[in-house]
C-alpha cells in the first residue's frame, strides 16, 4: 500500500474506531509527538491508546492526503467535537515498508481573528466562512 492510502486508511479506521486494525498500520516502535501540546507518544499501543480514549463526540473530516518530495505524508484533517471547538491537524506520516513510523501533528483550534485584524482596516481583508471541506473516511 502507497503511503497516501496508509494515512487515508488511518483516518478512516480511526473514524470508524476501528483501533485494532488502525494499530496494525503502524510499526511497533513508532513515535508520535504532538507538538501544540508539547507531548510524545512512544511505540504504537500508546499512539492507539490514546487515540482510542480521546473523549468520545468527534467526527474526522478528511481534508487532503499528499506524498511529500522527502517521503514522508502531509494530512490535513477537521474534527468536530460534540461538546467542543473545531480543530485542524496537520499530521506528517514517516513510513518505512508500509507501516507508520513517526507522526508530527501540528493541532489548532478555530478562533476569532484579533480585533487588530478583523476591524476591516487592513486591505484586502475578508472574514472566510466556516471550513466545510473534506470528507468523512470511511472503510473499504
Amino acid at each position: 500500500m502507497a503511503g497516501t492510502e496508509v494515512v487515508r486508511a488511518l483516518w478512516a479506521l480511526f473514524q470508524a474506531r476501528r483501533w485494532q486494525d488502525a494499530r496494525a498500520l503502524f510499526a511497533d516502535d513508532a513515535v508520535c509527538h504532538w507538538w501544540s501540546s508539547g507531548e510524545q507518544f512512544t511505540g504504537a499501543d500508546a499512539i492507539i491508546h490514546v487515540n482510542a480514549i480521546y473523549p468520545e463526540g468527534w467526527q474526522i473530516h478528511l481534508i487532503e492526503v499528499n506524498a511529500l518530495a522527502d517521503g514522508r505524508v502531509h494530512s490535513i484533517v477537521r474534527v468536530t467535537l460534540q461538546d467542543g471547538p473545531t480543530v485542524f491537524a496537520n499530521s506528517l506520516f514517516r513510513l518505512r515498508d508500509g507501516l507508520i513510523t513517526a507522526v508530527d501533528e501540528y493541532w489548532s483550534t478555530i478562533e476569532a481573528p484579533p480585533a487588530w485584524r478583523s476591524e476591516g482596516r487592513l486591505p484586502g481583508w475578508r472574514q472566510l466562512p466556516q471550513d466545510t471541506r473534506g470528507s468523512v473516511p470511511t472503510v473499504q
